[in-house]
């Protein structure tokens, strides 16, 4: 078997290395391109009428075409000419220039072909007849056109003659009332028509009789108007509703041919979420955006967790931040710098920051939610999310000013956009995107110690006398209980731009690139420490204790530029680089480093605690030729590649003084309080390289059956290597209904943050019910300590998925897609539980480990390892229509995802030290909960959107499923948050062409996530010890949260388009 697997690997390889020269030579060498040339137009070739091309043309584009038929009588052309993987005006001048022809573009969305030859004033008189309604023998239009049989041709010469005509005009508009430029109004079974003019107003005149009208525009449903005709001129006005299947629903990603396909068709299931989506869900940031409009996509904001309350975790079908690969423009996007190391979502793992991308420059969003790392390569297990930028000619601004109805958390959000166009072919484009969050504070009423401590204290008595002597010093000194933390949204300042473009080179070849800089600032509180914490406060510097702040500096950036182009010989080939880099800076304020005790209120404040950096670079090269009409298939696309890539991650130190302890003897705690900063033996600074290839194969068989098949080989130089193969189809076995299934192994690389991250931090663990602060230390895979605990060295996360749905399109504006799934992983990487120092047994064996490694401050240890196997299984549903109703069009969007994570089997234990009745394993029942029920287990999601004339309407109705995280030793503290119904609605007014103000609310019926119910703090008058509060500060959950815990928010939004 080994053997077999080698030798294919050397099969493709060499395959691979065959195309690259074949490449390299074609585009290096001239002769030998001339001779391929020359050997092409040699062999016989599939000839078609250009009008057939042209009609073809439109059809993919769905762009208005106006010509007049007498200059294409007898042209044939190559029909392999028309390329779909170009533009519609490079396709034009591929197709027109061996004719003398040239075509030029009338409106947006509407080209007029005529003949160089004529002079300006012939051409001009030839576009006025075509925008005007009285020459309509001149024109035939692509979208209106229909066989039509010979004897059922009228020539309209003939009947010109001894006919009386009448003047049929009106007005065609949207559903907003605008009128619509360059709309197709053809009468059926005849050759006349006219296009609307800059009004939307059109004119045909008519001789008496019944007639068919075709009104027909890109990204419009086609209507058909019956009318009859007398002596008196007749008015007919018309609105066209958009189409539910426009440009926006054809799929990229999950496929490297270039048959269109739309979301119903594709092998794989596929959400298509276009900017107008993302818009209408009163949202700024692109993870809250997908929330709202992906029921597979989670993501909520996290709360007193360090760095992870300024970088959202997301993740699809319920498994791991890191499990889904982000490409941008269909590149692989870089990781984020922080891992998630405190008790979130995601715990242990390394997402992509999808905040980073500017807002303003998304053209669509789309979310492959199937395994296809044989496809892209690593993390692709649950997925993959493609983000295109736009490429549009144009200008749009967008101002968003919001608040929540408690007050707080105010958002002002600025997004513009610019594009043009470069020569006949090439475009550039520009985005900047301005946010601005102030945060929100949800925290409850402190019921704790805060001069005096009491609640340690047995004896009933001596408890009651320190509790009433804390509560005298509290009134003396005015000390404030309510809502002494800030639990809730971080504050966040975010700067974004992006630059994308395209730009021809001669031939069918073009260069492009993208590239995105972003800068965010945040501020975020840990918690409170109070006079009584002697340990870690300085009484000189604040007698009244402090709320320690960790404010953050998040550059990212990233650089892709590529060239693409086709060989003579039909290979498609595209050689890209791509360059991304994230930098996580941590800086303590508000602070002490309670070593330096001694000097009194001239301690230091704020410090400067490290920086967490990733930069990744990306090589690719890709080729792909459809062979179908050489084998006689509708298609029969073969593509391959190579790519290589390099990861580098880096730790810098803090200052001295964030991380040093002062005075070791005197007990008092060293480093920085809330963020102890990175010391010199946590500096790191490590690369690795990785090699893929793979090849994919997609073919129509048959006009029913569409099969693909994917394998990929990746080569890690930190661990080994891994292969990944995928088989995918779609039958369409009635005209409406179509069955799709797919299984695949994938595999999940290590990153390389979990391989070299070590760190020292201050975490508040529950001891006796309360949440106490202590000394925890990260330890690095491949150290001696983790050695010492028996933790071994990394390896790979493999996974199948196995996946079976059906869709439909039961009428031209209803579908449906239902897709069940199942994912099983093996080796799945943790963040293991905390093993904590004590006095005997496990504990006992701890404290000598890390004191043996000289760890005496440091109270804990977790270490990254391959612990677990876990089985996901879920069903996405997703139906939509788009009925008129009255004056209107209603959309509706009904989705739905529900999901189980299992962990399977006997969780990995230490080799060295046996698990306790106190949690001290690899993974207790905490960690347990956060995978299998941190995440709601469903999702639905109902949008309704009403649109007439200029005033539309919004609904969105989102059921969060049921949550809950439990205790990591005692089960009476495990809690159960129960399913919640979330109401969005907005409205929105088109008062000007150019200006739409929509006003809206988010969550409108302000509702929250369950309160906490294990609350039994103790008192001086108890002794109950079953609370999850911490003495009332946190009044919801900060482990786990299906969307949030800061309720209604209403918001005003200005957008302006020209």
């Amino acid at each position: 078997m080994k053997k077999t697997v080698y030798l294919f690997k050397i099969i493709m390889l060499a395959l691979f290395l065959f195309f690259s020269a074949k490449i390299v030579s074609a585009q290096t060498l001239a002769s030998v391109r001339r001779e391929l040339n020359t050997q092409e137009q040699a062999k016989p070739q599939h000839q078609a009428k250009l009008k057939d091309v042209l009609l073809s043309l439109k059809s993919h584009y769905q762009v208005n075409l106006l010509f007049e038929e007498k200059i294409l009588e007898g042209l044939n052309v190559n029909e392999t000419l028309f390329n779909k993987a170009e533009s519609i005006e490079e396709n034009l001048s591929n197709l027109l220039s061996q004719f003398n022809l040239r075509f030029k573009k009338v409106k947006q969305g509407t080209y007029l072909i005529i003949s160089p030859k004529k002079d300006k004033k012939q051409k001009k008189a030839e576009l006025s007849s075509l925008l005007e309604s009285e020459k309509e023998r001149l024109l035939t239009t692509v979208l209106a056109s229909e066989p039509v049989a010979e004897h059922q041709k009228i020539d309209v010469r003939k009947e010109n003659s001894r006919r009386v005509f009448a003047k049929v005009s009106g007005k065609v508009s949207d559903a907003s009332g605008n009128g619509i430029p360059g709309v197709s109004v053809s009468v059926a079974e005849t050759q006349q028509g006219t296009i609307t003019d800059a009004q939307g107003i059109y004119s045909l005149n008519l001789s008496a009789g019944n007639y068919r009208l075709r009104f027909s525009f890109i990204g419009y449903e086609t209507k058909i108007q019956e009318i009859t005709v007398g002596n008196d001129a007749l008015t007919i006005d018309v609105t066209l509703e958009e189409s539910v299947t426009s440009l926006a629903d054809v799929v990229v990603i999950g496929s490297r041919s270039t048959a269109v396909r739309t979301n119903v068709e594709t092998a794989v299931p596929v959400d298509i979420i276009t900017a107008k989506d993302l818009q209408s869900t009163g949202q700024v940031e692109p993870t809250q955006m997908i929330n709202l409009v992906a029921p597979s996509f989670n993501s909520a904001r996290q709360t007193v967790a360090d760095g992870t309350d300024h970088i959202d975790p997301a993740t699809v079908r319920g498994l791991g931040p890191d499990q889904v690969l982000v490409l941008l423009n269909g590149k692989r996007r870089h990781n984020q710098a922080l891992i998630n190391v405190n008790g979130t979502v995601g715990r242990g793992s390394v997402g992509t920051d999808l905040n980073t991308i500017p807002t303003a420059a998304i053209e669509r969003i789309e979310v492959l939610r199937d395994g296809a790392a044989s496809q892209y390569g690593s993390d692709a297990i649950s997925g993959v999310i493609n983000v295109v930028m736009k490429k549009e000619v144009g200008t749009s601004a967008n101002l968003h000013w919001g608040r929540h109805y408690a007050g707080d958390g105010r958002n002002l959000n600025l997004g513009l956009y610019h594009g043009l166009k470069i020569g006949q072919k090439g475009a550039i484009s520009a985005a900047v995107d301005l946010r601005f969050r102030e945060a929100t504070n949800r925290a409850g009423d402190y019921t704790g110690p805060v001069y005096v401590r009491w609640d340690n204290v047995s004896d009933l008595a001596l408890r009651q006398q320190r509790y009433a002597q804390d509560r005298d010093l509290i009134a003396q000194n005015n000390f404030n209980l309510s809502k002494n933390m800030l639990i809730g949204n971080s504050a966040v300042d975010n700067f974004g731009g992006m630059l994308n473009g395209n730009i021809p080179l001669g031939g069918k070849t073009t260069f492009y690139f993208t590239g995105i800089l972003n800068y965010r600032q945040g501020r975020a509180a840990g918690f409170y420490r109070y006079p009584f914490q002697t340990t870690q406060v300085i009484a000189e510097l604040y007698p009244n204790g402090f709320l320690p702040e960790i404010a953050s500096t998040i550059w990212d950036r990233s650089w892709l530029m590529g060239v693409s182009g086709e060989l003579g010989s039909g290979w498609r080939w595209d050689l890209s680089n791509v360059y991304g880099g994230n930098s996580f800076r941590f800086d303590v304020n508000n602070s002490n480093n309670a070593s330096q005790f001694a000097q009194g209120r001239n301690a230091q404040t704020s410090f400067y605690a490290g920086t967490l950096g990733f930069n990744q670079n990306t090589s690719d090269l890709s080729i792909s030729k459809d062979f179908g009409k050489q084998i006689g298939l509708q298609s029969f696309n073969v593509a391959g590649g190579l790519n290589f890539r390099i990861d580098n991650y880096s730790i810098k130190e803090g200052e001295e003084a964030s991380w040093r302890n002062y005075a070791p003897t005197s007990g008092r705690v060293g480093g920085a309080q809330v963020f102890p900063g990175f010391q010199p033996a946590n500096a790191v600074n490590q690369n690795r390289n990785v090699f893929g290839a793979y090849i994919d194969l997609e073919t129509d068989l048959t006009k029913k059956l569409l099969v693909n098949v994917a394998g990929r080989f990746e080569n890690y130089s930190d661990f080994g290597s891994n292969f990944a193969g995928k088989l995918s189809a779609r039958y369409k076995f009635a005209d409406a209904f179509s069955l799709r299934a797919a299984v695949s192994n994938g595999f999940r690389a290590p990153s390389i943050h979990q391989r070299y991250f070590s760190a020292i931090s201050t975490v508040f663990v529950s001891v006796a019910g309360q949440l106490e602060p202590r000394q925890q230390g990260t330890f690095r895979n491949d150290g001696p300590v983790a050695a010492a605990f028996g933790i071994p060295s990394l390896r790979a996360e493999t996974s199948t998925n196995l996946s079976v749905g059906i869709t439909s399109q039961i009428a031209k504006n209803v579908s449906l897609t239902i897709d069940a799934y199942q994912i099983d992983i093996k080796n799945r990487i943790v963040l293991t539980s905390s093993f904590v120092r004590g006095a005997s047994g496990t504990g006992l064996q701890i404290a000598q480990i890390l004191d043996n490694a000289g760890q005496r401050e440091v109270n804990s240890a977790i270490f990254f390892t391959n612990a677990i196997d876990t089985r996901t299984q879920g069903i996405d549903i997703v139906f939509s229509a788009n009925p008129q109703i009255g004056n209107g069009t209603l959309g509706i969007t009904f989705a739905g995802n529900m999901n189980k994570t299992e962990v399977q089997g006997t969780p990995q234990v230490s080799a060295t030290l046996p698990p306790d009745q106190f949690g001290n394993q690899i993974f207790n029942r905490l960690e347990r909960s956060r995978i299998e029920l941190a995440q709601p287990r469903s999702k639905f999601t109902l949008g309704l959107n009403y649109r007439a004339n200029k005033l539309a309407t919004n609904l969105r109705i989102t059921r969060f499923g049921e949550v809950a995280i439990n205790d990591a030793a005692d089960p009476r503290l495990d809690e159960v948050f129960s399913p919640k119904i979330v109401t969005d609605l907005s409205v929105s007014y088109k008062v000007l062409k150019f200006l739409q103000v929509v006003v809206g609310a988010n969550n409108i019926l302000d509702v929250y996530p369950d309160k906490l119910q294990k609350t039994q703090a103790l008192t001086a008058t108890n002794t109950v010890a079953l609370d999850n509060s911490s003495f009332g500060r946190f009044v919801y959950s900060r482990n786990v949260t299906q969307f949030g815990f800061n309720g209604g928010y209403y918001y005003v939004n200005l957008n302006v388009t020209f």
